[in-house]
């Protein structure tokens, strides 16, 4: 079921906001996040990092007072060495870590009780040294299932404070730091990809703490339609991120419509939003509904130009959804490319607040700024198709499949709808698909897809979202 919204008709918004946390009973917190919370990206509120981060620093703590806290990985060794060496980014540090602690202190008293440490001191992150301590100590783990909204994203639970602070909005959009912190994500890369990673696939011990094949899981979706084999170790993966990226039986996500006038959604995701005559440029810092093309782009003027005054759908996946992308369409794919961007940026006027959801709240703002994989394609009936899937947080890694990676003036490649053509690696994420003015009529879960963002399962992936307005091939 999904989480009520227990505001008086009098004060209900046309628009349901995200649930609200705090400490009072009727409002989000992790003993009452349903099953539709823990599909939304993680909330940039206490209620549901505490629950993971405060174990997490007293482990490190006991583990340094008895001497047996494993050394820091070598990157994370480099990482902080530059950051120290480098006099802004160390401010920004620091002033990250106390402008988190002073936002705790704003908490309700229950809340602070939470978050206290084993000294009794009211802190999200101790010191300089206990911020690299539990960097290591997560990119050297494997992502835990739970069924909160604190699902399989520990890194985003760490900083969801500390990026909305005004020094992390600054630090986490910064371009030099980006290209330091990106070491750091691809050392946890490195091991989610190793056998070691494999810990909470355990066949031995299938309902150990954070396991992905408990009952909890299954019971969650993580397994539905999905390949495994039970009897063989890791469920028949041989890394975490092999797990990760699974894929669906064969037949399971059959592509619908007709394929010469209509158009699929290569990307299973639960609707997020809509917009109509998309700007080919706004100001999209300043509200995260204005959706800018030149930017989406990233500055390419002449793919934008294709979609002015266009449509624009998006969605969004969490840690437990499919996160393989296929072809949307039967066509020809003209240019597609990986754009380098932010990790763990958002909206900056966004800040901490009640209701305030760090991933879903700045999805179309992370459309523009964000590391993303760009696919144009070319449909006879409908026109120019734009996908965009793009990285969140923890998701660093877009991955486009050999084949299907088109440079600017090489020759386009024809593509068959559901032909695989790339996926994420690791976390929850979010895509976007555009299409070209007056060529296409979207079905009403798109077009209404702020009515649809606590659906119970997301849109499946080869399902009709765009049919042409003319049938006839473009003059």
């Amino acid at each position: 079921m999904a989480h009520s919204d227990r505001s008086s008709p009098a004060t209900q918004p046309r628009k349901t906001p995200p649930p609200v946390e705090g400490s009072g009973s009727n409002l989000l917190t992790l003993d009452n996040a349903g099953p539709v919370q823990m599909g939304f990206w993680v909330p940039n509120r206490v209620w549901a990092t505490a629950n993971f981060l405060v174990p997490l620093r007293d482990y490190i703590d006991a583990m340094k007072k008895a001497g047996t806290l494993a050394p820091m990985q070598p990157q994370l060794v480099e990482f902080k060495h530059w950051v120290t060496t480098h006099s802004v980014y160390r401010m920004w540090v620091m002033s990250l870590i106390e402008q988190s602690n002073a936002f705790v202190l704003t908490l309700p008293p229950h809340t602070r009780d939470q978050i206290k440490t084993q000294d009794g001191d009211v802190v999200w992150i101790k010191d300089y040294d206990s911020f690299f301590e539990i960097l290591n100590e997560i990119v050297t783990t494997s992502s835990s299932f739970n069924d909160t909204a604190q699902v399989g994203t520990p890194m985003n639970a760490f900083l969801a404070i500390s990026m909305a602070t005004e020094a992390g909005v600054a630090l986490f959009h910064d371009t030099t730091f980006n290209e330091q912190f990106k070491n750091v994500l691809n050392t946890w890369n490195a091991y989610l990809k190793s056998p070691q990673s494999l810990d909470k696939l355990d066949i031995n011990n299938p309902e150990k703490p954070g396991s992905w094949i408990s009952k909890a899981a299954w019971a969650a979706g993580v397994w539905d339609q999905m390949e495994c084999d039970p009897k063989k170790p890791g469920y028949g993966y041989d890394s975490w991120n092999a797990f990760f990226i699974r894929k669906f039986v064969p037949g399971a996500r059959p592509f619908q419509g007709n394929a010469q006038t209509q158009v699929d959604i290569g990307c299973e995701t639960t609707p997020w939003a809509y917009q109509n005559n998309i700007a080919f440029e706004s100001d999209f810092w300043i509200k995260d509904v204005n959706y800018s093309l030149l930017d989406l782009f990233a500055g390419q003027r002449d793919w934008a130009r294709h979609f002015e005054g266009g449509q624009l759908y998006q969605g969004f996946l969490s840690a437990t959804h499919y996160h393989r992308w296929n072809a949307p369409l039967d066509g020809t794919l003209l240019r597609s490319w990986v754009q380098p961007g932010t990790y763990f940026a958002q909206r900056p006027a966004q800040k901490e607040g009640p209701g305030t959801w760090e991933g879903t709240e700045s999805q179309p703002y992370l459309g523009h700024v964000a590391a993303r994989a760009i696919f144009i394609f070319e449909h006879p009936t409908c026109g120019y198709v734009a996908l965009i899937c793009i990285g969140m947080v923890e998701v660093s890694t877009c991955i486009i499949e050999p084949g299907f990676i088109v440079d600017e003036g090489s020759t386009p490649v024809k593509i068959t709808r559901g032909t695989e053509i790339g996926h994420f690696e690791f976390g929850g994420s979010t895509h976007m698909m555009v299409f070209q003015r007056d060529r296409v009529r979207l079905e009403e879960w798109a077009v209404n897809a702020v009515l649809h963002r606590q659906s119970p399962k997301p849109t499946p992936m080869g399902s009709v979202i765009a049919t042409a307005l003319d049938t006839q091939k473009p003059k």
